[in-house]
């Protein structure tokens, strides 16, 4: 095994493959779930306000709330922070489970990570269904979070003097970021205790996948989100994988969040012929739009992709779209159920971004999973991993041993 997939990753990587199982992986600390339609981030444009009755009856009624406010609360208040309620509360109105708010800084800070790269601790995070506790996914090697003591499992619980716990998730993140250099204070809940993690932040340049050979011909990739960097991850991982005899791949994309919709379509490209159908978009009025594949070089082998109730987005587009063309099985348990869209819209007066969706997106032959998630071809439930194993393989992990099985009949 290389240096650089090393043991101490597989056996963290597995742990917390156990610890997220019952989370919905909706957000990153470097990472938000945008699933863009390509064809409409060209129309992103300003948005501002126009004045009929109502908005001047809204903008009346704020102020009143607003000066009642700061004359007879109790507690001093930070304007900006009432602002930024109502805006979200606005979106909230929606309806909308992925609307949401962005201010200029959290936009910025958005992009670079979308790119693979971004400054903060180094840390997935997951917001848990039956308690809306921020739960620590994994901590990536080497990050200023590992270098602190952070361990997957542990809830956040403040950062400086700020409890996040049950706060909005773009709010606790957030007070996370900032620049390199400067120091932060993370208080997480560990079993029963509080314990402050004191830490620098840094630049991390997020390697999204991680690859190894099991059984001398079976090539395992694992793929954390669709953004970016990964298509090109991911032909590396496959063409040093091929280099040392692969005959067979698996595919993880357990707790795979998405990302992007043309990331989608470039890993798709990857594994069928080229002008072939990928996925098509439908927005608010009924308007569809197609993408296709553009390469000419296709892997043929026998694939296998793994899948579980936090596979969302991105991820079940590929997924969907390879089964359609049997170009793979698909393991695991039933996925999220993610098949909607965002656009993204800046806003004229003060820089910052709205996040609302824009309409869903459905596979070659028409299947859109929103609110059905894909059942896979076998179903594996995960066992979790026997603690008393200190150094597991990744054969260890029992879907990923089906996966071997299945592959090697």
């Amino acid at each position: 095994m290389k240096d650089n997939y090393n043991k101490g990753f597989l056996t963290g990587m597995l742990v917390t493959l156990g610890i997220v199982l019952g989370a919905v992986l909706v957000y990153f600390v470097f990472f938000h779930d945008v699933l863009k339609n390509s064809s409409n981030t060209g129309n992103q444009s300003s948005v501002s306000a126009t004045g009929d009755e109502n908005y001047d009856t809204f903008i009346n009624t704020e102020n009143a709330i607003m000066k009642i406010v700061n004359e007879n609360f109790y507690k001093d208040v930070e304007a900006e922070m009432m602002y930024r309620g109502a805006y979200s509360g606005i979106l909230a109105s929606l309806e909308d489970p992925y609307a949401c708010y962005y201010s200029k800084e959290e936009y910025q800070a958005m992009t670079e990570t979308t790119n693979g790269e971004y400054v903060g601790i180094g840390c997935y995070v997951a917001v848990q269904k039956d308690s809306n506790d921020i739960t620590i996914v994994s901590v990536i090697k080497g990050s200023p979070a590992e270098k602190a003591g952070m361990l997957a499992g542990d809830i956040l619980v403040k950062v400086e003097d700020t409890y996040v716990n049950g706060t909005n998730m773009d709010y606790a993140l957030s007070l996370i970021k900032g620049p390199v250099g400067t120091k932060v204070a993370v208080t997480v809940k560990r079993d029963d205790d509080l314990i402050e993690l004191p830490m620098t932040r840094d630049k991390i340049e997020v390697q999204m996948t991680y690859y190894d050979m099991i059984d001398g011909n079976i090539g395992y990739i694992y793929v954390s989100s669709f953004y970016k960097p990964v298509p090109e991850q991911f032909k590396a991982a496959l063409k040093d994988l091929e280099s040392q005899g692969m005959e067979k791949l698996i595919v993880d994309l357990r707790d795979d969040p998405g990302g992007l919709y043309d990331v989608a379509v470039e890993m798709v490209d990857i594994f069928i012929d080229r002008d072939l159908e990928v996925a098509y978009v439908e927005d608010n009025t009924g308007k569809k739009q197609w993408s296709y594949t553009n390469e000419l070089d296709t892997f043929d082998k026998p694939v296998v992709i793994l899948i579980n109730g936090n596979s969302a987005s991105a991820s079940e587009l590929f997924t969907q779209t390879l089964r359609e063309y049997n170009k793979a099985t698909v393991m695991g348990t039933k996925s999220y159920g993610k098949g909607v869209y965002q656009n993204l819209y800046p806003l004229s007066v003060n820089g910052a971004v709205i996040k609302i969706t824009g309409g869903r997106y459905f596979s070659p032959k028409g299947v859109c999973v929103d609110g059905v998630g894909i059942e896979p071809d076998i179903t594996v439930e995960y066992v979790k991993i026997d603690s008393s194993i200190t150094d597991p393989e990744l054969t260890d992990d029992n879907q990923i041993k089906a996966a071997v099985d299945f592959l090697n009949k």
